[in-house]
């Protein structure tokens, strides 16, 4: 098992890894700095409990699939993708660094965003899964951790492309093994197994939206609530076709 560590040198010493940024259930993710450049980057690895796995070898295949997925994805509101590099029998994933924060911490600290702000977000990132669904692909875990704001700007990047699967646009649904992220996912992602299409994406581009201004929500397997208030009524009647239970509808 090989676990990359701050200061340490890679690729015959072109980067030096800063710090760690985040660890998740599959992946960790560093800031590195090109030596000869000063920019800096973000590097994705696979973490120590995929590396320990029996099925670990598959898995970084997996992850190389990932990057090809996001290299296919050149988009001005999707993190770009910079390079593959390979490092102790390890693939990683270079990316741009953005300066900013996830729009769940924005939230939190700034409070609740107004409606045209949170708007102005979300058609952005409506276009970048746009984007995402013509070359074939659907993101499957649409929620604000995994959309930043660059700083200074307002500016929304989509990232973590992890759970996304390749799906056809001339195809209505297809059926996958559920994954996502509970609250933020359609009711479909909570099944065993379920049919899923560009709407899956939708939702949860309308779940993120309803976070950012008022809102209450209960999800599970077999149980789903919905509650919210917005000054806007015609918001409100668009958020409830969007949090239907039924794709078809």
């Amino acid at each position: 098992m090989k676990i990359w560590t701050p200061n340490q040198s890679l690729q015959n010493g072109r980067f030096i890894i800063q710090k760690v940024l985040g660890s998740g259930g599959f992946g960790i993710t560093y800031s590195i700095l090109e030596q000869r450049t000063g920019k800096l980057f973000v590097l994705k690895t696979l973490n120590h409990l995929q590396q320990i796995r029996k099925d670990f070898s598959e898995r970084q295949v997996k992850f190389v699939q990932e990057m090809t997925r996001l290299a296919r994805c050149a988009h001005p509101h999707i993190v770009k993708f910079e390079d593959v590099i390979q490092e102790d029998g390890l693939w990683g994933m270079l990316m741009e660094y953005i300066d900013g924060v996830d729009l769940k911490t924005y939230v939190d600290e700034g409070g609740q965003l107004s409606e045209d702000e949170a708007l102005l977000y979300i058609n952005q990132i409506g276009q970048a899964l746009e984007c995402v669904h013509q070359q074939g692909f659907l993101h499957r875990d649409i929620k604000p951790h995994n959309i930043l704001l660059r700083r200074g700007k307002q500016e929304a990047v989509l990232i973590d492309f992890g759970l996304a699967r390749q799906f056809s646009t001339g195809e209505k649904s297809i059926s996958m093994t559920s994954d996502g992220t509970e609250g933020y996912a359609p009711i479909e992602q909570y099944r065993r197994k379920g049919n899923f299409g560009a709407y899956t994406d939708v939702y949860g581009l309308a779940a993120t939206r309803f976070i950012q201004t008022q809102f209450t929500v209960f999800v599970n397997a077999s149980h789903y609530f919905l509650c919210f208030h917005f000054s806007s009524q015609s918001l409100s009647a668009y958020l409830l076709i969007i949090f239907c239970t039924n794709p078809n509808n």
